[in-house]
């Protein structure tokens, strides 16, 4: 049998593995709210990232979102003025490298690192989002710019998670829509976001590594750009992508991860029933012919046995049987984040 770090190598060439893949077969390093790595804090009160943006702690869902109406930028011509990059290079990246990796089984299972915060994601966190969105429109050369300075700062900053973390895989975070549309039209994303989108891209795989985007909401309408610049795996996605039309037309191209209705687990009435209706149907759509992984990026805390329980189930449905099959397999290693109320 395959080992895991195998069985997922094919799920990444767009091919049918040996059995079904799971989060657990990953080593994982989440380099977002870590104390070195200062995209964004991720501890309770109020911080500020390396950039000077005041983030807040917010407990029900146990995350930091930035402060309300304490935006570090106002006006999106002055961001040269505002924003002052961090000296990477004084980073302890050997020592938290070390630490961070050292249980991972290299030689068995597939070793993937997410950053979060792309050039998106960084304008509407240091700005409100509705004048973000403005900005876009009254000043698409001034946010083009600054999109390309982000990107040079996610270039080096990928450069040396990857020198000192080895991944097989990079994942980078930069929300492009919500759970029904883009945020902004598909020509906006194309002229101002996807030139410095295709640098990150290129530059890590130019290390030998895969780079998986990870966009939490609609993203259909610019998915064939981002095949054209070489993304080739992407999560968690969302279910309003027209999952049989994705899986029909990208499934031979496009890994996929997550896929499963997250939302509608965390309604206060919703049954167990429910819950293993919608991954059954979800393993119906996406697991036939490879390239997908089941990942539940959010669940709460009433279900987390059972979706657990029900995504091995169904795992072991479509394919042979996991080396693993009947052990107990740890919640957040299966990709599950737990999310108390």
């Amino acid at each position: 049998m395959l080992s895991f770090k195998e069985n997922l190598k094919l799920v990444y060439d767009h091919k049918e593995p040996e059995y079904m893949p799971l989060m657990t077969d990953f080593n994982s390093a989440f380099l977002v709210g870590m104390d070195f790595v200062n995209e964004r804090p991720e501890v309770p009160g109020v911080n500020k990232d390396w950039f000077g943006q005041s983030w807040t702690w917010e407990e029900r869902t146990h995350a930091c979102n930035p402060t309300p109406n304490c935006p570090l930028l106002e006006d999106i011509t002055q961001w040269r003025d505002v924003i002052k990059f961090p000296d990477l290079d004084k980073l302890d990246w050997e020592g938290h490298a070390a630490a961070d990796t050292a249980n991972w089984d290299r030689e068995n299972k597939l070793s993937r690192i997410t950053i979060g915060f792309g050039l998106w994601e960084r304008l509407f966190s240091i700005m409100r989002f509705e004048d973000a969105l403005c900005a876009l429109v009254e000043e698409p050369e001034a946010c083009y710019d600054f999109f390309g300075a982000i990107a040079d700062h996610k270039i080096r900053l990928h450069s040396l998670a990857i020198k000192h973390y080895k991944p097989d895989v990079l994942i980078m975070h930069d929300d492009y829509g919500n759970h029904k549309n883009l945020f902004m039209s598909p020509n906006t994303w194309r002229e101002l976001i996807k030139p410095h989108l295709k640098r990150i891209v290129d530059s890590v795989q130019s290390q030998g590594v895969i780079y998986e985007h990870h966009n939490c909401g609609h993203f259909l309408p610019i998915i064939d750009d981002m095949l054209e610049i070489g993304i080739g795996a992407t999560n968690p996605v969302h279910i309003s992508n027209n999952l049989p039309y994705l899986k029909k037309e990208y499934g031979d191209r496009m890994t996929m991860l997550g896929a499963l209705d997250i939302q509608m687990y965390g309604r206060p009435n919703v049954t167990e029933e429910d819950i293993r209706k919608n991954i059954e149907e979800t393993f119906a759509i996406m697991a036939s012919g490879g390239g997908f992984i089941p990942m539940c990026a959010v669940a709460y805390s009433d279900h987390e046995d059972f979706i657990n329980k029900e995504m091995v189930r169904c795992a072991n449905q479509y394919y042979n049987p996991r080396p693993d099959a009947g052990e107990e397999l740890d919640l957040i290693s299966a990709g599950i984040a737990v999310v108390k109320r």
